[in-house]
């Protein structure tokens, strides 16, 4: 669909390649404009509708009502007006605009494009974006939820749940995701050790002393919990200096953690 009909085949569109994070390229605003008004055209959807719903949920002042020479053409000018988050709310609110019987087709004309365009999400079939995660590791968040479902694991679950929202945010909040990954591991460890008022190096420490892991999988969490304590835990005043590559090593290393502790 759209103009990837061959391009698509060749391109590499795994997490490692799609790079491109805080920011909504001329390019991809473009392509975008032309794959969502192509779509509403060949299922006669009123084109005009779909440029307003751009100018007026922008916020877009001094558009014309009637853009010539056409809407799309419109809407292709004024998306290069806006800030690169607003492209990405946009999506979002375009998708409203489709009927139900359309969503899946607009999702996938809208992905094909920002897989093209080496964006680092992808838009989903309820109207949200998802951060691209390589296959076994999404496989793990998943496997990871599953795992949190007991009801013991309840306040566990919901950290970890903010934690991918501030992973999936766009822009990503960093700092946030991290904690409350880190904040859910504590809860799972704590819950399995039945020690609620403890720290997590108590916890650790008594993992130790039943050894219940082995010593070097013991010290991997005391690392962990040495780079929380430092960079993202609670009432920290210094600023948040992690790189994103670090941030996603925190987020799988806190993923782990609970997967361990869910399977004691």
């Amino acid at each position: 669909m759209g103009t990837r009909n061959f391009s698509a085949q060749l391109e590499d569109t795994s997490s490692a390649a799609r790079t491109i994070d805080a920011d909504a390229p001329m390019g991809f605003r473009l392509e975008l404009v032309d794959v969502v008004f192509q779509l509403a055209s060949n299922n006669f959807m009123n084109e005009a509708r779909l440029y307003r719903t751009m100018v007026q949920s922008m916020g877009i002042s001094g558009a014309p009502v009637s853009p010539m020479p056409d809407h799309r053409t419109g809407a292709a000018r004024q998306i290069q007006t806006l800030e690169w988050m607003r492209v990405y709310d946009l999506i979002c609110r375009w998708w409203a605009d489709f009927p139900s019987e359309l969503q899946e087709d607009y999702c996938r004309a809208v992905n094909i494009v920002l897989g093209g365009n080496g964006i680092a999400w992808d838009f989903r079939r309820d109207g949200t974006f998802g951060r691209v995660l390589p296959i076994v590791v999404q496989r793990e968040v998943e496997i990871g939820f599953q795992e949190l479902g007991e009801p013991r694991f309840e306040a566990a679950r919901v950290s970890f749940l903010d934690a991918m929202k501030a992973y999936n945010a766009i822009p990503r909040r960093d700092r946030d995701a991290c904690g409350n990954a880190f904040d859910a591991l504590e809860s799972v460890a704590k819950s399995v050790y039945n020690m609620p008022r403890a720290t997590f190096g108590d916890v650790l420490s008594e993992m130790r002393r039943q050894q219940d892991a082995a010593a070097e999988t013991i010290s991997t969490l005391e690392k962990v919990y040495l780079m929380a304590n430092k960079h993202f835990r609670h009432g920290m005043t210094t600023t948040f200096v992690l790189k994103r590559a670090e941030v996603d090593f925190v987020i799988g290393e806190c993923l782990a953690g609970i997967l361990l502790f869910t399977r004691l």
